[in-house]
């Protein structure tokens, strides 16, 4: 069970685009006649201060910078000389940057509810910190134990030397039974470093960077971008789990509690194993002609095109029940014409030969381009039996053939295909969501998957995703959730 959640200050609770600290940077080394781009300074974030302004002054360009101004002042010196500047700076920014993100007050009672503790890392000093807690107080953000460097013998991130002591005080022993949350690569890594489970939270947090008006501004599609290559970064360094908002950890928390009650392990993914936040919500009735019911659907239809880092202005996506592979023969069913059309199969598996059996079923004329089960379909095969078949009008195959997890090479096969004018169906059920696809750059008219694989949905509702062609009737990328 989850005893403590340890979270960091700026850009995770408080200070929406973690700004305080950018703007203290650049003020701090202004006045020294240095300028500052918020890439130099946001690629340390995290660390302790002192150690950060050092760091700054390492980046050769920085440093050339501050010799050519400051011929008599030396590197060693200059830390110090902009330390003393940035802990004024930062005081005049902090209660300006204090408001809790959205999503604090509700996992605060969340926390307070099921007697889970809260406590602080920072990569703030002990002043700054002195400053910043009565202002959260007035918020009804009061955590238990807060822990900078100063405590651990100036010993910050990416050590787990605070986490560690922060759990020593709450008498938390076993590392499973904490959740470290940051916004940052050094927040990550400071959590996996001491054991616990290490959650990288996305939204108005330092990698996107973005004031909240400002964020808010983005276009959909431009937002969701911001958030998935912040979501990769935080990934890539480690994290045990993404959330986008702070509140999302109240499921994760249900999630994880659920799993350390020895609960039955189900290899099927469906219901009996989601959270009880998800199984409240799925407890609730809609309409189709509601305007909330109308509102998530679109909500959704635009997640899973931005899922395929496509844009709304090229694919639309229709949602609709079936399993996975009655998406498949909808795909099939509906994209090829009965008359002067002719499909060519790639099957090296199971999934593959089952799409034979649908196409025969349908009465579809098609040709079948096999490989062994254990080797990929390659487009030297394609090619050579396009040159027999000159006839071919569509192609499917499977992304991710589930009979032995082989990944066929649809970056190069796709959209050479395309390019000769012919239609293609890409069957992505065990891929989809879990490896980077890109619809617009393979140009993939046809896409098919199921929500409860790498999406990790329920199943019971599938979608159909369409390449918008306003010159010819549409051609859709399938997105089936089962």
């Amino acid at each position: 069970m989850i005893e403590a959640i340890i979270l960091d200050w700026a850009g995770t609770t408080v200070d929406y685009g973690s700004r305080a600290p950018i703007i203290a940077f650049k003020n701090a080394f202004a006045h020294y006649g240095v300028e500052l781009s918020e890439t130099s300074i946001r690629q340390d974030i995290g660390i302790d201060k002192k150690s950060h302004v050092r760091k700054i002054l390492q980046q050769p360009e920085i440093a050339n910078n501050w010799e050519a101004a400051h011929p008599t002042i030396p590197l060693a010196t200059a830390t110090d000389e902009v330390y003393r500047q940035f802990q004024h700076e930062i005081t005049q920014v902090l209660s300006e940057t204090a408001q809790l993100k959205s999503g604090m007050t509700e996992l605060i009672q969340f926390a307070n509810d099921h007697h889970i503790q809260l406590a602080t890392t920072t990569g703030y000093t002990q002043a700054m910190l002195d400053q910043l807690l009565p202002l959260a107080a007035e918020q009804g953000y009061q955590p238990l134990v807060n822990i900078t460097s100063e405590q651990t013998n100036h010993v910050g991130r990416p050590q787990p030397a605070m986490v560690e002591l922060a759990m020593q005080k709450l008498n938390v022993t076993d590392p499973a039974h904490v959740i470290k949350v940051g916004d940052t690569i050094n927040d990550v890594l400071e959590g996996k470093n001491a054991g616990v489970i290490s959650v990288g939270v996305v939204e108005g947090g330092n990698l996107i960077g973005l004031s909240q008006s400002e964020f808010e501004q983005l276009q959909i599609e431009d937002r969701d971008r911001y958030q998935m290559k912040a979501a990769a970064i935080l990934t890539e360094a480690g994290a045990d789990e993404i959330v986008m908002n702070i509140a999302d950890l109240i499921p994760l928390i249900e999630s994880i509690d659920d799993h350390q009650r020895e609960m039955p392990l189900l290899l099927t993914p469906g219901p009996l194993t989601t959270s009880p936040t998800v199984k409240a919500t799925m407890q609730v009735d809609h309409g189709t002609w509601d305007d909330d019911y109308k509102a998530l659907t679109q909500w959704v239809r635009h997640q899973l095109v931005t899922l395929g880092n496509a844009s709304d202005d090229v694919y639309t996506a229709v949602l609709m029940q079936g399993s996975g592979s009655f998406g498949v023969e909808a795909t099939l069913g509906t994209a090829i014409p009965r008359e002067n059309a002719t499909l060519m199969i790639a099957a090296n598996g199971a999934y593959g030969e089952r799409m034979a059996e649908m196409a025969t079923y349908l009465q579809i004329p098609f040709i079948t381009v096999h490989a062994p089960e254990d080797q990929p379909i390659t487009m030297d095969l394609v090619s050579e039996k396009l040159a027999a078949h000159p006839e071919v009008t569509h192609f499917a195959m499977v992304h991710c053939e589930t009979t032995t997890g082989i990944l066929n090479p649809i970056e190069t096969i796709i959209p050479a295909l395309a390019d000769k004018g012919i239609v293609t169906i890409v069957d992505a059920m065990s891929s989809f969501g879990g490896v980077p696809i890109d619809l617009e750059r393979l140009n993939v008219d046809y896409l098919v998957t199921s929500s409860n694989k790498c999406v990790q949905g329920v199943p019971g509702s599938a979608s159909s995703s369409r390449k918008k062609r306003p010159w010819q009737p549409l051609r859709a990328t399938h997105v089936h959730w089962s």
